[in-house]
């Protein structure tokens, strides 16, 4: 819009510059060439300065946009992080518990193995006291 007011205020000034030089009942006042080449320096300054404005917005819109999205990542990726932790320490325990009971089991096959060691032994002493006894007699 303000490009042109500057075209119709461009085009005045060559119209001025192509209008009679006879009329005294209409006075008008115009700017110096000098003066209207800064007003309109200035106006399209002015447009340049509210579209960079808008695209500054809207990047920072987006920027936000996006921090957001990523700080809902890194949220969830802590709340996955805990779940492990948890998972991991749970597996842990149970194979804790799995250990004990694996070296319970293992002392008792021990103690069994003894046992049966000491049954076979003192059995063959009494098969061989009994065997020695039916054939001294």
């Amino acid at each position: 819009m303000t490009k042109l007011i500057a075209l119709l205020i461009i085009m005045t000034l060559r119209l001025t510059a192509f209008s009679q030089t006879g009329t005294d009942t209409i006075q008008s006042k115009t700017f110096p060439v000098s003066v209207v080449k800064l007003i309109i320096k200035d106006l399209l300054s002015g447009d340049s300065a509210k579209s960079e404005l808008k695209l500054t917005e809207k990047q920072l819109y987006e920027t936000e946009n996006k921090v957001s999205l990523k700080d809902s990542v890194i949220y969830l990726m802590k709340i996955k992080e805990v779940n492990y932790t948890n998972i991991i320490g749970i597996q842990n325990q149970k194979y804790g518990i799995l250990e004990t009971y694996t070296k319970k089991v293992e002392i008792n096959l021990k103690k069994e193995k003894v046992k049966g060691k000491f049954k076979s032994i003192l059995s063959v002493g009494i098969i061989t006291v009994l065997t020695f006894l039916l054939i001294t007699k």
